[in-house]
């Protein structure tokens, strides 16, 4: 068992996953809940920049510099005020901006976007992914010198079919990353031990060298992981699905970096975990859209102790967490 997480996260940075909406073309049987039911429309892009601003703000007075803003859905690009917000805030901040799209969006569209991001994960789903537009939108973000990684969910009931999209998505021009991602039903894992080992080398195609060195110096180095075990030894983490595919992603009743490192921002402007635990030690939620967020939002940065059976999000599983005696 363990006892510890532990990241290589500066003091000074802070994590965002900021969910804009659930408006979301696809209909994805493995989905989070609230995730594409279409009932949390896009927010209002004034309101947005001006409360966004607040906040980040107030992380700096925090100690916090800087900042990796990950923009999710719902489907994001659906979002006719994206290219605005992000132009916005790249022109403001000192902050690298990544975004979890399905990659539906046309060609042309990344041709004239893509700039706008440090790193474009698409995410490759067998139930409705085309993976020729899938294949050409990859390339074209390749073309841009924007960092573009194709995660395919591996859902463990369509098993074989996604490992021959991971094979598909190889006959592109380019040699973009190809990596098998696990899905959860209800919180957990449901591979069985043959399906488990796929997870072991779950980058199915490296970049060359020269481009992965290209991409690492313009958005910095990836985060490591290690876990400190109860008898004390320390242990690198291989990637963030580790933890579930090995059933170690409880940590109720730790002591947790929520709201010091990392934040979520649902759709309903609500900042919590992205399991909806409460942070900054207060028994209530800030909102974003909250008209008078920028009289309000001032708190001061601790960790919390986890109330959550499980923790799903990659974001939150990674954090600088420990496991206190009760």
């Amino acid at each position: 068992m363990i006892k510890e997480v532990i990241n290589n996260y500066k003091n000074n940075f802070l994590r965002i996953e900021y969910m804009l909406g659930n408006v979301c073309n696809y209909k994805c049987n493995y989905c989070f809940p609230g995730s594409n039911e279409g009932d949390k429309p896009w927010p209002n892009l004034e309101i947005t920049k001006k409360h966004f601003s607040h906040l980040l703000d107030h992380y700096i007075t925090q100690g916090k510099n800087i900042f990796e803003l990950f923009l999710v859905g719902g489907e994001p690009t659906m979002w006719k005020d994206l290219p605005a917000f992000t132009d916005f805030l790249k022109l403001k901040y000192n902050i690298s901006i990544h975004i979890s799209t399905n990659g539906s969006c046309s060609a042309k569209w990344w041709m004239k976007n893509a700039r706008f991001y440090d790193s474009i994960d698409i995410s490759v789903h067998h139930e409705a992914a085309e993976i020729d537009h899938i294949i050409s939108v990859a390339d074209t973000i390749y073309e841009q010198n924007v960092n573009v990684v194709a995660n395919v969910l591996i859902d463990p009931n369509e098993f074989e079919k996604c490992k021959t999209l991971v094979e598909d998505l190889k006959k592109s021009k380019h040699s973009w990353p190809i990596i098998a991602k696990s899905v959860h039903y209800n919180g957990r894992t449901v591979y069985d031990a043959q399906q488990t080992k796929y997870f072991d080398h779950r980058i199915k195609r490296y970049p060359s060298l020269i481009r992965y060195l290209k991409m690492i110096k313009k958005i910095g180095n990836r985060k490591k992981v290690w876990v400190i075990t109860d008898n004390n030894k320390k242990q690198k983490v291989s990637n963030d699905s580790w933890f579930a595919l090995n059933q170690l992603n409880y940590f109720e009743g730790w002591q947790c970096n929520l709201g010091v490192e990392y934040i979520k921002i649902h759709p309903t402007g609500e900042i919590t975990g992205n399991c909806m635990q409460k942070i900054y030690g207060v028994d209530y939620f800030y909102n974003l859209y909250d008209l008078e967020f920028k009289n309000k939002f001032k708190p001061n940065l601790a960790p919390v102790i986890c109330e959550k059976f499980s923790c799903c999000c990659s974001g939150e599983i990674v954090l600088n967490k420990k496991k206190i005696k009760i």
